[in-house]
C-alpha cells in the first residue's frame, strides 16, 4: 500500500490498471481500456498533494516502464529572453522524449523517429545568430545523449552546430531554411534506419494543407520561428509526432500481450504552456487517433473549472476499477477524453494514519487540532507531522501550542506560509490583509501602512493571486480560504512591529481597522476588530444591547458569529484566560445582569471555540449549548430559534463545523458542511 493518504486509490488501483503494472510488486495488471484510456486530470487548490501524487507515480514506475515528469510551471523562457528557436512546449516535449526514451531494464528502448526529427527542424538557427545556436546545441546534445541515439561522452553530442554549419555549401548565405534542411538530413543520416526514415515526412505532410505539405519539415521549421498561432500549430504537430510514434512503438505484439504502457506526468497544466500541450495531445485523440500513453496531469483549481465542458469529473471513488465505467463521449472534443478528479481534504482517518507515524505518538488531542487548523491540506499536514518528528518534545505539546512548532530553526507556520505564497513582498502584504473583512478594509490598510508608490496597487495585486491561485471569489473576508487565512494571521501574531516600515503593531491594525467600519456605518464589523484588540467587556455589553433590541434571534446569531470569529491578540495564556472567562471562574465575570453576564461567557466560548488553533472539545461546547438555551428563555422573540440553536452549534462545533444558523443569510446552499 502507498503512503499518499488518502489518495492511495490512485497509486494502489487506478493507474496500475491504465498502465497494466503493479505500482509495487512485478505483477502485470489487466488494462482498463486497452484501446482508447482516459487522461487523468488531478485538482486542487495550493498543498493539495497533486504535485505529491506524480511524484510518487514517477517514483514507483521510473525504473519499470519509460515514464517522464514535466514541471509546467517553470519559467525557463523568462520575458525577454525568448529566442525565435525555442518556446516552452518544445522544451517540455524535449523533456518527454527524453524520459520516455531513458533505458528501462528488460524492455526495448522506445524510439520516437518524429518527435526527434521535429525538435531537430524547429532547433535550426538564423545563419549567425550565437543564442539560437546555443539553444539547438543544448537541445540536441539532450535528445542525443539522453534519448541513447549516442554515448555521453560522445564528440558528437557537443559539434550538432559545427556539423550541420560543415555540410552547408561554401559562401552560401541562405539564413534559416537552409540550416533546417541541412540539420533534418544530418539528423536523419545518422540516427534514423531507413523504415523510420520513411514515416517522417509524410506524417508532418498529413499535418498540412494544400500548398504546404512539399517540404513539410521545412514549412514545420518556418512556422515555429514566425511564433504566435503558427507557433502553436507546429507545436500541435509535434505533440502529434510523439503519440504516433508511441503507437508505432506498441504496435503489433506489443499491443497483443498487453505491454505496460508508458507514462506522462505533466505537472500544474493551469499554466498556459501546461494548458495547450495538455490540449494538443487530447485534441489529437479526439479526432479519432489511439496511442498508448497514460496521462496523469494535474492543475490547480477545481475540477470542472480546468476540465473542460466535456470532461468526466469523478470523485476519487467512483474511479476505483480503472474507471471502467467511463466511455468516451461522441462529442470529439479535447475535453471529451479527460476525468478530471478533485483530491479532497485529507480525513480524519488520514491525519490519523499520518501523524501516528511519529515516535513517540503525539497527545490525543493533536490530530483533531491539525485537522481543525489545516483543513485537512496534505501540505499543513504534512509539516506540522515533520515538525513533531523533528522534536522529540512537541509529541507532549497541547492542541493549542499547534502553531507553535518549529521544523528546521523557523516556525511551521513561516514555512506554510512561504510555500502557499513564495513571492517575499506578495507575502508580506497578504499577511497583513489576512485580518480585513472586506476589500475596503484592505485599501484601509494599504493606505496607512503601504503608501509608497510600489505598493499603491497591492491590494489589487493581493486580490489577483487570491483569485489566481487560491480560487477565492468570495468577497469577506478579504482572504476566504481558512487555512490560508489561519496561517497569514498567525504571522501577522509574530511579525515584530520594528520589521515594517512603519510599524505594524496588531493593536493599532485592528484600531485602525475598527475606525474604518465605525466610519463605514458597520457596527458588527468594527465589534469583530475591538474584540481581536482585546476589548471584550465593551463587544459583550454592545451584544447584550442588541439581544435587549427587537432585533431577531436569527439575526443575533449571526453577529455573535461574526463577532466572535475575530483573531485572538498575541496574548501568551489567552486561550487559557478565554476559557476561564467561558466557564465563569470565580472574580472571572463582570458587573451586570443575568443576561450580560451570559453574553459575555457565550462571547468567550464562541470566541475559543471559532479560533482556528482550537478544536472545541466537549466541555467548551456544553457550555455554548448552555449559555444558548438559558438566553432563549430571555429572549422577546427566538426563545425556539436560539433553544434549536443551542443543539445545533454544540453538535456543529464539535464536528469542526461552522453552525448553519451563524452563516450569513445569503450564503449558497451547502455552506454549512464547511469547516469553520
Amino acid at each position: 500500500m502507498s503512503e499518499l493518504y488518502g489518495r492511495d486509490i490512485l497509486l494502489d488501483d487506478l493507474v496500475p490498471r491504465l498502465v497494466g503494472l503493479d505500482a509495487e510488486e512485478p505483477r502485470l495488471r489487466g488494462q482498463a481500456h486497452p484501446d482508447d484510456p482516459p487522461a487523468l486530470l488531478l485538482t486542487g487548490p495550493h498543498g493539495s498533494g497533486r504535485t505529491a501524487v506524480l511524484d510518487a507515480l514517477f517514483t514507483a514506475y521510473r525504473t519499470r516502464l519509460p515514464v517522464a515528469k514535466v514541471n509546467c510551471a517553470r519559467d525557463a523562457h523568462p520575458a525577454g529572453a525568448m529566442v525565435a528557436n525555442t518556446s516552452s512546449g518544445a522544451d517540455f516535449l524535449t523533456d518527454v522524449a527524453c524520459g520516455l526514451c531513458a533505458p528501462v531494464t528488460g524492455r526495448k528502448r522506445v524510439r520516437l523517429p518524429r518527435l526527434w526529427t521535429g525538435l531537430t527542424a524547429v532547433s535550426a538557427w538564423t545563419r549567425g545568430d550565437q543564442r539560437e545556436q546555443s539553444v539547438a546545441r543544448a537541445r540536441m546534445r539532450r535528445l542525443l545523449t539522453e534519448c541513447g541515439l549516442v554515448p555521453e561522452d560522445s564528440p558528437d553530442a557537443d559539434s550538432w552546430t559545427q556539423d550541420v554549419n560543415r555540410t552547408l555549401p561554401v559562401g552560401d548565405q541562405g539564413d534559416l531554411l537552409p540550416i533546417a534542411e541541412a540539420s533534418v538530413q544530418l539528423f536523419t543520416e545518422r540516427y534514423l534506419n531507413r523504415r523510420q526514415a520513411r514515416d517522417v515526412r509524410p506524417f508532418y505532410a498529413g499535418r498540412l494543407g494544400p500548398g504546404r505539405s512539399a517540404q513539410p519539415l521545412n514549412e514545420l521549421c518556418r512556422s515555429f520561428h514566425l511564433g504566435d498561432d503558427l507557433r502553436e500549430e507546429a507545436e500541435a504537430s509535434l505533440a502529434a509526432a510523439l503519440l504516433e510514434d508511441l503507437r508505432a512503438h506498441y504496435s503489433g505484439w506489443a499491443h497483443f500481450n498487453h505491454v505496460p504502457r508508458p507514462l506522462l506526468l505533466l505537472d500544474d497544466v493551469h499554466t498556459a504552456p501546461g494548458s495547450r500541450l495538455l490540449e494538443h495531445l487530447l485534441t489529437h485523440r479526439a479526432k479519432g487517433a489511439r496511442d498508448p500513453l497514460i496521462l496523469v496531469a494535474s492543475a490547480r483549481g477545481g475540477a470542472r473549472h480546468r476540465a473542460g465542458p466535456d470532461a468526466a469529473v469523478r470523485t476519487l471513488a467512483q474511479v476505483a476499477g480503472g474507471a471502467s465505467g467511463w466511455q468516451r463521449p461522441e462529442t470529439r472534443t479535447w475535453s471529451a477524453g479527460l476525468i478530471a478528479l478533485d483530491l479532497p481534504p485529507l480525513a480524519r482517518n488520514d491525519i490519523v494514519a499520518m501523524l501516528m507515524t511519529v515516535d513517540p505518538p503525539p497527545r490525543p488531542d493533536l490530530p483533531r487540532a491539525v485537522r481543525r487548523f489545516t483543513q485537512g491540506s496534505p501540505l499543513g499536514c504534512g509539516l506540522l507531522r515533520d515538525a513533531l518528528a523533528a522534536d522529540p518534545h512537541a509529541a507532549y505539546a497541547a492542541g493549542y501550542d499547534v502553531g507553535a512548532l518549529r521544523l528546521a530553526g523557523r516556525a511551521v507556520t513561516w514555512q506554510i506560509a512561504t510555500r502557499l505564497v513564495p513571492d517575499p513582498q506578495l507575502l508580506s502584504n497578504l499577511i497583513l490583509f489576512s485580518v480585513a473583512q472586506d476589500d475596503a478594509a484592505a485599501h484601509a490598510l494599504a493606505d496607512t501602512y503601504l503608501a509608497a508608490d510600489p505598493q499603491l496597487a497591492a491590494v489589487a495585486t493581493a486580490r489577483s493571486h487570491l483569485h489566481a491561485e487560491h480560487g477565492t471569489r468570495a468577497a469577506r473576508p478579504f482572504v476566504a480560504d481558512p487555512f490560508l487565512r489561519a496561517v497569514l494571521v498567525h504571522e501577522l501574531r509574530r511579525r515584530r512591529p520594528e520589521s515594517t516600515r512603519p510599524p505594524q503593531t496588531w493593536s493599532d491594525i485592528h484600531e485602525r481597522l475598527r475606525t474604518h467600519h465605525e466610519t463605514a456605518g458597520q457596527p458588527i464589523e468594527a465589534l469583530h476588530h475591538a474584540l481581536a484588540d482585546g476589548d471584550a467587556g465593551h463587544v459583550a455589553r454592545r451584544l447584550a444591547e442588541l439581544f435587549a433590541t427587537p432585533t431577531s434571534a436569527q439575526k443575533w446569531l449571526r453577529h455573535l458569529w461574526q463577532v466572535a470569529s475575530a483573531p485572538h491578540p498575541p496574548r501568551p495564556g489567552w486561550a487559557d484566560e478565554c476559557r476561564a472567562y467561558a466557564t465563569g471562574t470565580p472574580g472571572t465575570e463582570p458587573a451586570g445582569d443575568f443576561v450580560q453576564r451570559s453574553v459575555y461567557r457565550l462571547l468567550h466560548a464562541v470566541w475559543l471555540a471559532a479560533d482556528p488553533l482550537t478544536a472545541p472539545d466537549e466541555p467548551l461546547c456544553g457550555r455554548i449549548k448552555w449559555e444558548l438555551e438559558f438566553l432563549s428563555a430571555r429572549h422577546s422573540t427566538g426563545a425556539g430559534i436560539l433553544f434549536d440553536a443551542a443543539q445545533e452549534w454544540h453538535d456543529a462545533l464539535r464536528e469542526l463545523r461552522t453552525p448553519p444558523s451563524a452563516l450569513p443569510a445569503q450564503a449558497p446552499e451547502g455552506s454549512h458542511g464547511e469547516s469553520h
